[in-house]
């Protein structure tokens, strides 16, 4: 399969993962716990059978305690991000959880411009604004009284530990590499779920069972590896920017499976949003090459 369409079918599966959020009756942390967990067995699996970084053992040698302790936050951030992902969606709805997490992008360049230790650039202050905006769009009222509006901030909170995520995963991917990290992580954040979550009242129907083991293998442990393969192909910007159409297919997706019509409000919070983020990545890209 060429590259750019494994890089496509890996972010369309990734969308499609927030439907589970409706078709699964289960508390977040819940669905959470099933997901890292077949997402964890699953990279495990592959790891053995399939990845070369076996030949290298399933933990680097002579890791660093900064670094181990930078995989078990991740670990956590990961459990954490998903959690506000799944609540976010049953809270509100596939669309607005997912225009609430297409801000991410902005979180990044935030945090990189704290963490560096640098002002954020104008076109970057005037892309945030534009960020803000959409999502003031798609916000039915300013209400925390208002489910759909808990949804959207939820949604957001997501995106932001998802940025925090990224950031983490620059310098641990140097040392475990694309699959090796999400195996660990998956299991980290799984083993995080285990101590929060009462097994005892995990109840799940014959099909539930059915969904969450196509959530964590099929829309979680295989787009990874999907992803992760194909960026050895392509250029990291292009993978930037298919990667920002993962709301556009999990708002398609919930239109058509689950009848989830989204508002004119939040099409036009979502084409602005990630308007912004495409002339960001664009922007960069410049810079880059300048």
């Amino acid at each position: 399969m060429p590259a750019i369409l494994q890089l496509h079918l890996a972010v369309l599966l990734f969308g499609t993962a927030g439907l589970m959020g409706k078709l699964v009756d289960l508390p977040a942390m819940q669905l959470v716990l099933g997901r890292t967990l077949i997402g964890a067995l699953a990279l495990a699996l592959f790891v053995g059978l399939f990845s070369k970084s076996q030949r290298q053992g399933w933990w680097p040698a002579n890791l660093r305690p900064q670094l181990r302790l930078s995989l078990l936050i991740s670990g956590v951030v990961l459990a954490v991000h998903w959690w506000s992902f799944f609540l976010a969606i049953q809270l509100a709805g596939v669309g607005v959880a997912l225009v609430g997490f297409s801000a991410f992008p902005v979180f990044v360049t935030l945090l990189e411009a704290l963490t560096e230790g640098r002002r954020v650039a104008l076109f970057d202050s005037v892309t945030t604004a534009l960020v803000v905006f959409g999502l003031w769009l798609v916000a039915p009222t300013i209400d925390w009284q208002d489910m759909a509006f808990q949804g959207l901030v939820w949604g957001v909170i997501s995106g932001a530990l998802f940025a925090v995520l990224a950031l983490q995963n620059k310098a641990l991917v140097q040392v475990f590499g694309g699959v090796r990290l999400g195996l660990w992580q998956q299991g980290l954040a799984a083993i995080f779920c285990f101590l929060v979550v009462d097994i005892t009242s995990v109840q799940l129907d014959s099909d539930e069972v059915v969904y969450v083991l196509i959530l964590g293998a099929l829309l979680t442990a295989l787009p990874h590896v999907l992803f992760i393969t194909c960026l050895k192909q392509v250029r990291a910007h292009t993978a930037a920017i298919v990667a920002s159409l993962e709301p556009v297919y999990g708002i398609a997706f919930a239109w058509l499976l689950l009848a989830e019509q989204p508002a004119l409000a939040t099409l036009l919070g979502a084409l602005i949003i990630l308007s912004s983020v495409a002339l960001s990545q664009w922007q960069h890209s410049l810079k880059r090459l300048s």
